[in-house]
């Protein structure tokens, strides 16, 4: 059997966190480093540079839509040319949404 693909992360925080670990997860991956948990502001902040990273290795990038008007607008103001392993997800409205709205898990 082959090893996992290794993905890193960067989320906004704890619950992100377990979100982005379960998502990597149900794909095969095996998770790596998970960076930012300091909100929304600081993942915007650092999003070049994990843009950067992934240039060489699988990322997950997390974030929530919060009171942003349109995922696809928040995509291209962060991020309009994301890296080729740089999987950018924009939770709509939050995370915690995606949760409740699985009633099976």
């Amino acid at each position: 059997m082959p090893n996992p693909v290794i993905v890193n992360a960067a989320v906004e925080g704890m619950v992100d966190e377990a979100v982005a670990r379960r998502l990597i997860a149900h794909v095969g991956g095996s998770v790596g480093s998970v960076y930012g948990k300091n909100g929304k502001a600081d993942l915007h902040k650092k999003i070049k540079g994990y843009n950067n990273a992934a240039r060489h290795a699988p990322w997950l990038v997390l974030v929530d839509l919060d009171d942003e008007s349109c995922a696809f607008s928040l995509c291209q103001s962060w991020l309009p040319v994301p890296a080729r392993y740089l999987c950018f997800r924009v939770a709509v409205r939050q995370v915690e949404a995606w949760l409740m709205a699985d009633a099976e898990a």
